[in-house]
């Protein structure tokens, strides 16, 4: 968000000094809309302002991360790494990125974190401002990077209850995750197909998707 604030300083001159809205879980041109709005700014929301708010926020988004890696202050959360290395060695397995983040902005994200490498396609905020869209964006991409092979699950990790609702709503089964900003009671009240305070081990986060293949409507 410091990247977004700075950006929105650089294009309208407006300075953020605390958080205005909550982003979790929406995509990158939907905070940008809301952030417009809290300004009383949303008339000057159109192509040209969009290009150039994003653009800044991607360079200074670059800029943060590397700042960020270079403090320490990047940490991957437990579980994470152990199970996309562990999803990546099985062969009936394709792991992709669904996010509202641009895509950019995504592969800035994960490069600085050491993960890039695990996702080979995805569902992205500069595909649709819609979450549920992008979802369904990422899982027809997935599919078609399998092909002729058939889908016989899908499979949505989140933190946040909109991952939840909009995971659900693209078709997917949905596993929530509790070791972000929120707990176990708020994740659970979304009622996600599994809900686990984080991604240990890898083994039973498998076998729960493995049960629960089935065929699906992409």
């Amino acid at each position: 968000m410091r990247a977004y604030y700075r950006a929105l300083h650089s294009v309208f001159n407006v300075r953020v000094d605390s958080e205005v809205i909550r982003p979790d879980g929406k995509t990158d041109p939907l905070i940008a809309r809301e952030m417009l709005a809290y300004f009383n700014l949303s008339d000057r929301w159109c192509d040209a302002t969009r290009e150039a708010l994003f653009e800044s926020y991607l360079g200074c988004l670059e800029e943060e991360m590397s700042l960020a890696r270079s403090a320490g202050l990047i940490r991957v959360l437990p579980g994470v790494s152990d199970l996309l290395e562990a999803l990546s060695r099985q062969e009936d397995f394709a792991v992709g990125l669904v996010t509202g983040n641009l895509e950019r902005g995504a592969h800035i994200k994960l490069e600085k974190a050491g993960l890039r490498g695990y996702f080979h396609f995805g569902g992205y905020g500069s595909d649709s401002e819609d979450r549920t869209e992008l979802t369904r964006v990422g899982i027809r991409r997935g599919a078609h990077s399998i092909a002729p092979k058939a889908v016989e699950g899908a499979f949505v990790i989140g933190d946040t209850p909109l991952d939840i609702t909009h995971g659900r709503a693209a078709g997917a089964w949905v596993i929530a995750v509790a070791s972000a900003k929120y707990s176990l009671i708020e994740l659970e009240a979304c009622e996600p197909d599994l809900l686990v305070p984080d991604l240990t081990p890898a083994g039973k986060i498998i076998s729960f998707m493995r049960d629960r293949s089935c065929c699906i409507n992409i």
